[in-house]
């Protein structure tokens, strides 16, 4: 009696006897003859540091390259099955994969992939039959399939939350990286920490990541694909992670960036793992991003009415977000300044029809009926967005600027004042999204004579 459900009973069984065959031949042979070769390996010192070891790994595929496997019973019945197979045997000796790359598949192979379950890098577990059907059901599962599984995994730098796992729809979750993925982008040589002198020791570990998992056609012969229909793949861009980076950086104050986006597959074809981008580890972080358990159900709230109504990439709210989101990547507050208010003037500029007003008047004014509804707060959101441009127009005209006095009467620096910049800033874009999520009119754009006048409807 199986203890898992197979597509092809004979092709189990065979697998299995194989299997045994197999790890017995090599048990036989590293007793006479062992290729072992030493490296250096990256390995969890504590939660938060990793270094690196001289360790010393079995050649395994050395051992396996043989002729003696082949020659076995079970191997030549294994290969019968595979033959008679009517979904498997097309796909033997032809290349085997997706859009993104693809592999040669030989029988073989198949037949030593639950063997590299038992082999481990200084010894051979023995064989139990819970890895062995854990391995068999990914091989049913990838060759009977017409899609491969993929993931993107972005580690986020500056980022920390209060759960283990957020999920923001089937597909997507804010996760924290197990030990295994830490190590994979080691290996890839990403390394999620920091480095003081010693190359060798790595402490400061980001800890969580976006991870977003989908599916791609199977491929089997040569692939005919161009890289037009790459790029345009929605997953390949990196846009859906950079939605959710928008948004927590939008729903509250905080710095992070990622670091970089790696693609791998889950599927037993996979031949690597590739990533997009790198962006190092900055060594001292201010101000870093940390949500709350308490603010998670009401950030996935903000997260769906975000997503709900697909804004163009030219729309006033797009450019307003995008550069509010970059200005959240700058170490020079200046720079920061001058993208704050360039997404200030995405927004309260939109919709101008053909008056054509001194532009620094109609933002400040649309800014304070927008933010606030209070006279005397409107009044001072009013003075204050008077002096961001002037403060913007000073910064890229390379004089200093002057800065205002804050609501208490205490002197602002410049620190100080591109944060409240931020904030009102924040304020808006939270505002504007749900006026598009609730507008009747799905134009994306803001009557601001309504928001001047409420009564006018």
């Amino acid at each position: 009696m199986l203890d898992i459900s197979v597509k092809n009973e004979k092709l189990y069984d065979a697998l299995l006897s194989l299997t045994k065959v197999i790890l017995e031949i090599v048990t036989s042979k590293v007793k006479d003859d062992l290729a072992v070769m030493t490296e250096s390996v990256w390995v969890k010192q504590n939660e938060d540091s990793y270094v690196k070891q001289q360790t010393q790994r079995v050649l395994w595929a050395i051992v396996l390259h043989n002729d003696e496997i082949t020659k076995t019973q079970e191997f030549s019945d294994f290969i019968n099955i595979v033959g008679k197979d009517e979904v498997i045997s097309p796909q033997i000796d032809t290349l085997v994969g997706t859009c993104l790359v693809a592999r040669r598949l030989e029988a073989k192979n198949i037949a030593l992939w639950p063997v590299y379950e038992f082999l481990k890098d200084q010894e051979i577990i023995e064989f139990n039959i819970p890895i062995f059907n854990s391995v068999y059901s990914k091989i049913e599962s990838t060759l009977y399939a017409d899609e491969i599984e993929y993931e993107n995994i972005t580690p986020l730098c500056g980022f920390t939350m209060e759960d283990s796992e957020i999920s923001l729809a089937e597909n997507i979750s804010i996760v924290k990286l197990s030990e295994k993925e830490i190590l994979e982008f080691f290996r890839l040589g990403i390394k999620l920490g920091t480095s003081m002198g010693d190359v060798d020791f790595v402490h400061g570990i980001h800890h969580h990541a976006i991870k977003i998992s989908y599916k791609l056609p199977k491929v089997i012969g040569e692939r005919d694909t161009s890289i037009k229909d790459i790029e345009q793949n929605e997953y390949f861009s990196n846009k859906k992670e950079q939605s959710i980076i928008d948004a927590l950086r939008i729903y509250k104050e905080g710095k992070l960036y990622p670091i970089s986006t790696a693609k791998r597959s889950s599927s037993i074809l996979s031949v690597g793992v590739s990533f997009s981008f790198e962006n190092p580890v900055k060594r001292f972080m201010k101000n870093k991003y940390i949500l709350l358990k308490s603010e998670i159900d009401e950030f996935k709230s903000f997260w769906r009415v975000k997503t709900k109504t697909p804004l163009k990439e030219k729309n006033f709210l797009s450019v307003g977000i995008r550069r509010f989101s970059q200005s959240n990547e700058r170490d020079n507050v200046e720079d920061r300044i001058i993208d704050l208010m360039i997404a200030a003037e995405a927004i309260f500029l939109s919709s101008g029809g053909s008056f054509q007003g001194e532009l620094k008047y109609r933002l400040s004014h649309r800014a304070s009926m927008f933010i606030e509804t209070d006279v005397e707060i409107q009044r001072y959101v009013f003075d204050f967005m008077q002096r961001a441009y002037d403060v913007r127009s000073s910064i890229v005209h390379g004089s200093k600027p002057k800065l205002p006095k804050k609501i208490d009467g205490t002197a602002y620096t410049l620190d100080e004042f591109c944060g409240d910049i931020e904030k009102y800033l924040r304020i808006s874009i939270k505002k504007a999204i749900d006026l598009v999520d609730t507008a009747k009119d799905k134009s994306n754009e803001i009557d601001w004579k309504s928001v001047i006048f409420p009564s006018v409807s």
